[in-house]
């Protein structure tokens, strides 16, 4: 049984925008003014940022629309390189990148929800591992219930996936426009918080701008969350590269508007470090009578990217059983809703695994660095299926300067992450080179099954 092609243009684009605008939007600006200092550098890395991601997201969609099927990255590598190398990807989709992110959108929802519902944030249990803390606490409950919610959701099927989406789309692009219009309106802005800042010292110091980027980029993760659904695009060889140019450009400017308002809202020492810095500019903007209905609002927009993370990352270890390699009951589709129901619990269970770990910024870092390594193979494939002759429609703008460009500064932001963070970096490594010998486990154990 296969899945059907029932997503058009707008949801594949609403899809996209969703998974896109996330949770990095409402705390990596606190992270990256530690770094960097000066706003007007913030603002550079979020611009740089999203130029990376849109040179990735056009990359991606040339091997999307050769091989339009679910599962992303694992396709393409396994018909570019070898098997082993698919694996790879997508045993560290499930082991982190997604996994992680359906995570990160959790504890991002119980932080805020606690700005509306006043919560001690007790811990039942804390212990460290390798590095890592690990605590469980209300917060954590609470996201582990909201991830089971959503993947219920997305086992009846994509049909009824694809309205709620649509409905959170919608509702977060209005809210975020009517955010930021309001608080340039009606707020109260200072623009000397800028001003007095210089555009120009800090612009030369790359290692900073380049350590600015690392949270950025994992804000900007999902630009390629349609070539994970691509065998239900309708028409993929027109809509997939288009769903993710009009996406990509959307968000590009929409962060840039929200930051510019987030750092005249407040000066940097009060958004340095700080989780909650959508919540803390809304104070700052409309006073605090408005915490309860900001906070509202972003868990509305979590919920909507957790959603279309859920809905894409089930479908690679849906891909993957299929091919043998791993477990055979997750190739399985619903006889009646038409998804593929054991993955999306199995992934809900091992996701909520990552609920527990207790710094967001290390769950951020760790995330970051294992997608980087796989998705720099990744963009290396067209240049791969050019040489097989392999031909669509599509033709990358810029090639074949996109996707070098994007790899040389895929390669260049890991060094500068396992220079900052080696222990996240340490684990991304490590948890990736776990798939190699596990690899071979399920091979061994399924492929003749």
């Amino acid at each position: 049984m296969k899945l059907v092609r029932s997503l058009s243009l707008t949801d594949s684009t609403s899809l996209m925008f969703s998974s896109m605008v996330g949770s990095g939007i409402f705390f990596t600006t606190g992270f990256i003014i530690n770094k960097v200092e000066n706003p007007w550098v913030v603002l550079l890395c979020w611009f740089l940022g999203g130029l990376l991601a849109l040179t990735g997201a056009l990359t991606y969609a040339k091997p999307a629309t050769l091989f339009p099927f679910s599962g992303g990255d694992y396709i393409y590598l396994k018909e570019a390189y070898s098997p082993m190398i698919a694996f790879m990807s997508g045993w560290t989709a499930l082991t982190i990148n997604f996994s992680a992110s359906i995570s990160a959108l959790g504890i991002t929802f119980s932080k805020h929800l606690f700005y509306i519902v006043p919560v001690d944030e007790v811990s039942f249990l804390e212990r460290s591992f390798l590095g890592l803390t690990f605590n469980v606490g209300p917060g954590q409950i609470i996201g582990v219930a909201i991830i089971l919610i959503f993947t219920i959701i997305s086992y009846t099927g994509m049909s009824t996936a694809v309205k709620v989406q649509n409905v959170l789309t919608f509702l977060k692009i209005t809210g975020l426009v009517i955010f930021v219009t309001a608080g340039f309106m009606f707020g109260n802005t200072n623009m000397q918080l800028l001003t007095s800042y210089s555009p120009f010292p800090d612009v030369w110091n790359i290692n900073k701008i380049l350590i600015g980027i690392i949270p950025v980029t994992f804000s900007y993760l999902g630009w390629n969350m349609v070539t994970y659904v691509a065998e239900e695009v309708k028409n993929p060889e027109r809509n997939i590269w288009l769903s993710i140019l009009i996406a990509c450009i959307m968000v590009i400017a929409l962060y840039l508007s929200i930051n510019f308002l987030f750092l005249v809202s407040a000066p940097p020492e009060q958004l340095k470090n700080q989780e909650g810095i959508g919540v803390i500019s809304a104070i700052n903007l409309f006073g605090k009578g408005s915490t309860a209905l900001v906070s509202a609002f972003i868990c509305w927009v979590l919920l909507g990217s957790l959603s279309a993370t859920i809905i894409g990352g089930s479908r690679v270890y849906y891909a993957m059983a299929k091919d043998g390699l791993f477990f055979p009951s997750l190739a399985k589709i619903h006889p009646f809703y038409k998804s593929p129901h054991n993955a999306l619990f199995f992934q809900a269970g091992y996701a909520s695994l990552f609920m527990f770990v207790k710094e967001l910024e290390s769950l951020l870092y760790l995330i970051t660095c294992s997608i980087l390594i796989l998705s720099s193979l990744t963009a290396m494939t067209p240049f791969i299926f050019a040489k097989r002759g392999l031909k669509s429609k599509f033709r990358i703008p810029g090639y074949p300067f996109t996707p070098v460009i994007y790899v040389f500064f895929n390669i260049v932001i890991m060094i500068m992450l396992y220079y900052d963070r080696p222990v996240e970096g340490l684990w991304g490594i490590g948890i990736t080179l776990s798939s190699i010998p596990i690899y071979y486990f399920f091979k061994k154990r399924f492929r003749k099954a």
